[in-house]
């Protein structure tokens, strides 16, 4: 979520809140920086939820909301929520593969933001340079740990 965009331009003052209140936001961009993220992630012992997943790309099934379902840690079903669309789940990331997509792209120079998700630390939006026809972002959210 763009907290800018839904609250306006922020005082100095109350920005923590805003970026707490939305998503843990950072600047940095090494890989080491998200790695200490992924540690947080994965001390958790979740490998069996779902979550809203949205990307920008020149294919199919960009830009709408997808709803993925995750057993150990491999993403078994994929919903388009606004037709209700089964979807071949082969290629969808898990929170591992986000992990993974943000690492190769901070270490390739091309990641351009990212932001973690202030509870669980999972990548809530990763945006990268722009390479034609290629991923230019991924957005996770609503996530909830399967029973």
């Amino acid at each position: 979520m763009d907290c800018s965009r839904r609250y306006g331009r922020p005082a100095l003052s109350g920005l923590a809140v805003l970026v707490v209140a939305c998503s843990s936001t950072t600047g940095l961009r090494t890989s080491q920086d998200i790695l200490a993220h992924q540690a947080q992630w994965i001390n958790q012992g979740i490998t069996s939820y779902s979550y809203t997943y949205e990307f920008t790309a020149y294919i199919s099934y960009a830009y709408r909301p997808l709803r993925l379902a995750v057993r150990q840690d491999t993403v078994r079903s994929v919903v388009d929520l606004a037709t209700g669309d089964s979807i071949n789940p082969a290629g969808f990331p898990t929170i591992n593969g986000l992990f993974a997509y943000a690492i190769s792209a901070a270490q390739r120079g091309t990641l351009s933001h990212i932001e973690f998700d202030a509870v669980r630390g999972y990548p809530s939006l990763v945006t990268y340079a722009v390479v034609p026809d290629g991923l230019s972002s991924q957005q996770a959210s609503a996530l909830q740990p399967a029973p």
